[in-house]
């Protein structure tokens, strides 16, 4: 699994400023909230879906109070068959698992196959979002911008959507 020390590396390397709040470990959204509570900023949840295939790979990121049509996201995305990509798949790809997947999980990392889509109402509504930074004690706050900086000294690139 990347480390939470890589991600700190990378926040330094690109001049980042961050918080971070430790809390017990997380396994989902809602026990996050619970340890945040009374701190500003998006309770963001990270989503990785696939094509039929497997071939392409979506990562979609959102507010955690908003819940996704597939439909609707197919459509978005101009793809016929969406699927969450399994526990197995998310290990080896990201070395994370369910419930603290996050933009992190692609530092050091590079695939060609991987679009990542930020909804647009989150990114107007919240100029802090909130992540796990590879390890579910802690939560680590950023501004809006340092996300797409973070993907962008990464080599991916990223699309606002109408979620």
């Amino acid at each position: 699994m990347r480390s939470f020390g890589e991600v700190k590396e990378l926040l330094v390397k690109l001049s980042i400023p961050y918080r971070i709040v430790e809390h017990p470990a997380s396994h989902s959204t809602e026990e996050s909230d619970a340890f945040i509570q009374g701190y500003e900023g998006c309770r963001s949840k990270t989503l990785v879906l696939a094509n039929k295939k497997s071939t392409q790979f979506y990562m979609i990121i959102m507010d955690d109070k908003k819940r996704i049509e597939m439909d609707h996201l197919s459509n978005i995305l101009k793809v016929k068959r969406l699927h969450f990509v399994s526990e197995e798949r998310l290990e080896a790809m990201l070395g994370l698992s369910s419930g603290i997947v996050s933009l992190f999980g692609l530092v050091g990392t590079r695939y060609d196959n991987m679009h990542i889509y930020f909804d647009r109402e989150m990114l107007e509504e919240h100029r802090i979002q909130t992540f796990h930074p590879n390890d579910n004690t802690k939560t680590i706050f950023i501004k809006t911008e340092a996300c797409f900086t973070i993907l962008e000294a990464q080599g991916y690139t990223y699309e606002v959507v109408d979620l």
